[in-house]
């Protein structure tokens, strides 16, 4: 919880200027300890509840809500918005409870929803581009879960820094990493958590051309969301259907397998939440990236005009990024008359 709070009051605002440490994305920080590892440190380092005035179970309650709504907010419009205040209610909140006294199961769950919400921090960034700060808040947070002897929080940190590190294109250590997770899943973790790490583990293996290992761990990520529990209120008890089906879909794209990337593409936005309006203006643009790959520009078209539905509003670097793309990829075809007008819209965005 020290390294959290020092790090958190080293950023600047973040609507002030750019976050320290982002040149210094680490491909060496891609290493973490093992779930068995990592507890047994932290266990060996605590030293009894803190002393002082005491915090209860109404603490750990308000930690679960603005955990929920920090997602939620997220999901609608982008890691660049409310990044601030959810840095700030960590810092005035979250941080001095961690430090109170309480039962050591309140201490505990306060330990998880903190890890939670850094975890979701660390989204944040990555999702505005500030992937040095991103990794460092998903590495606290595997270690803050070890402290709340909570495997399933530190296997969602595990695989969302894997994640990340793939999507910047470090595929051997994402794959590493992604193992870690799912073991650890297999090990301690309910099937729906070994789930999300499955699906992951496809897409890592898909980039590493291991087609057959790939599709085994796509088919057993499926079977284990099919038989899964899961609370859609909670965003670290969920795994939606259009989440594993944007999975199936980026893991068949690095197959090559297009036609069925495709089809998993349209499932994820047909089963999307109508507020989860960023992971939609992300898949759409995927989907318009591969209809044009494959030949097809009215189809593409088509799905770009989706795609700049659900752009304004949202404050999210990796969209701004897809929007740039778009700009690129018709600009061979910009005299036909409909590229000319998605043209026009995108650049008054």
């Amino acid at each position: 919880m020290h390294h959290l709070a020092k790090l958190i009051t080293s950023q600047p605002d973040p609507s002030r200027g750019k976050p320290t440490g982002d040149a210094v994305y680490s491909p060496s920080a891609l290493t973490v300890p093992d779930w068995e590892d990592l507890f047994s440190r932290a266990t060996a380092r605590r030293s009894g509840v803190p002393a002082g005035s005491r915090v209860g179970h109404a603490e750990v309650r308000a930690l679960k809500s603005v955990t929920a709504f920090f997602a939620a907010t997220m999901g609608t419009f982008g890691g660049g918005h409310a990044r601030t205040a959810l840095t700030a209610y960590l810092a005035d909140d979250a941080i001095p409870w961690l430090l109170a006294g309480a039962s050591d199961h309140v201490h505990r769950r306060l330990l998880t929803h903190t890890a939670q919400l850094t975890i979701l921090l660390g989204n944040m960034c990555a999702d505005d581009e500030h992937h040095a700060l991103a990794q460092d808040y998903h590495r606290t947070a595997a270690h803050l879960a070890a402290e709340a002897e909570d495997p399933h929080t530190y296997t969602i940190a595990i695989r969302t820094l894997a994640s990340h590190a793939l999507d910047l294109g470090h595929q051997q250590a994402a794959l590493t990493l992604t193992e870690q997770a799912a073991a650890t899943a297999t090990r301690h973790s309910s099937p729906l958590t070994q789930s999300f790490t499955q699906s992951q583990l496809a897409l890592a293996q898909a980039r590493a051309k291991d087609r057959q290992r790939s599709l085994r761990a796509l088919h057993h990520a499926e079977a284990l969301h099919s038989h899964a529990d899961q609370d859609p209120t909670d965003p670290f008890d969920s795994y939606p259907t259009a989440a594993l089906h944007y999975q199936r879909a980026r893991t068949l794209t690095a197959l090559k397998d297009h036609q069925a990337a495709d089809q998993a593409f349209h499932a994820s936005l047909h089963a999307r939440a109508p507020q989860a309006r960023r992971a939609r203006a992300l898949t759409t643009a995927l989907l318009a990236e591969s209809q044009l790959l494959q030949g097809n520009l009215e189809e593409s078209l088509t799905t770009w005009k989706h795609f700049l539905t659900d752009y304004p509003g949202l404050r999210s670097a990796r969209a701004t990024a897809s929007l740039t793309t778009m700009r690129q990829a018709l600009r061979p075809y910009s005299a036909h008359p409909e590229v000319a007008l998605l043209e026009e819209e995108a650049a008054s965005l």
